[in-house]
C-alpha cells in the first residue's frame, strides 16, 4: 500500500512539475492553432462553398461561441486555454448543441483529464499544446459527429432581423409581419421552413455577411436568398431577391 502511494505522490509530483516548465498557452495561442489547421483542412473549391471561419460568434441571448465554422454544415468549437475553467462548460455544451451540425471542445493538456470526463456524447475533443521543439501544434482526439439535437428555434435566432424577412419573402410568408420585431420574424420561420431549409437559410447569410468583422462587411438590408442556395427545389423557385 505504502509503495502505491508513494508511486502515485511520484507521478504527481512529476505532473506539477510538467505543468511548471511548460510555456502558459493563452487563448490567442489556442486560437491561432486551431485556424490554421481548419484553413489547411478546408480548400476553396469555389466562391458559394468558401469555408468561413468565424471568431466569437454571436448566439442569439446565449452568449458567443469562440469559432464557428461554416461549410456546407456549421461547426462550433469552444476553446479553453491554461487560463480559462471548464466552469462553464455544461451550459455552453447544452446551448451549442442546439444550433451547431457539429462541435468540438479544444483544450490544452492542462484540461485533457477533466474534458474527457465531463465531454458531452456526440462533441469532438481536440488538444493544443507545445511540443518538444516549442511548435504550438493542434492534434484532434476524438472525432465530432452529426448533431441531432439542433433546434429550429434556437439556430433562427443567428439571423438579422433583414435576413430573417428576406427569408419570409422569398416563401411568400412575409405578409402581417414586414413591421414586427425580430422575434416574430424568427417564431414565424419556424412555422413555415422546415429545419434542414432552415440551416441552408442560415448558412447563406453567414456567407453573405462575409467581411463584416473588419470593416467591409455589407448591410443587412442587402441580405438575399438566390435559388442556388437553396436545397429544396420547390422552395428555389419562390426565390426572389428582396424589395428595396
Amino acid at each position: 500500500m505504502s509503495d502505491k502511494h508513494d508511486g502515485r505522490h511520484i507521478i504527481e509530483r512529476s505532473q506539477r512539475v510538467t505543468e511548471m516548465i511548460r510555456p502558459s498557452l493563452r487563448d490567442g495561442d489556442v486560437r491561432r492553432a486551431v485556424r490554421a489547421s481548419l484553413s489547411a483542412q478546408h480548400q476553396v473549391v469555389a466562391e458559394e462553398t468558401m469555408p468561413l471561419l468565424l471568431d466569437e460568434l454571436v448566439i442569439g441571448e446565449h452568449g458567443r461561441i469562440d469559432l464557428a465554422l461554416v461549410t456546407e454544415s456549421t461547426h462550433g468549437f469552444e476553446l479553453k486555454s491554461d487560463h480559462d475553467s471548464l466552469t462553464r462548460l455544461p451550459r455552453q455544451m447544452h446551448t451549442y448543441s442546439r444550433i451547431f451540425d457539429f462541435c468540438t471542445l479544444v483544450v490544452t493538456p492542462r484540461h485533457l483529464a477533466a474534458a474527457r470526463a465531463r465531454l458531452r456524447r456526440g462533441w469532438g475533443l481536440s488538444v493544443v499544446e507545445v511540443t518538444a521543439g516549442g511548435e504550438v501544434r493542434y492534434s484532434p482526439i476524438r472525432s465530432a459527429r452529426p448533431n441531432r439535437a439542433v433546434r429550429a428555434e434556437e439556430l433562427v435566432q443567428l439571423l438579422w432581423r433583414a435576413e430573417a424577412l428576406a427569408a419570409l419573402e422569398a416563401v411568400g410568408a412575409a405578409t402581417g409581419y414586414r413591421s414586427k420585431p425580430r422575434t416574430d420574424l424568427w417564431d414565424r420561420l419556424c412555422e413555415v421552413i422546415a429545419l434542414d431549409e432552415l440551416k441552408t437559410i442560415v448558412r447563406t447569410a453567414l456567407r453573405e455577411r462575409r467581411g463584416w468583422r473588419d470593416g467591409t462587411r455589407r448591410h443587412a438590408s442587402d441580405a438575399k436568398l438566390r435559388p442556388e442556395d437553396m436545397s429544396s427545389r420547390f422552395l428555389a423557385r419562390r426565390v426572389r431577391a428582396p424589395q428595396r
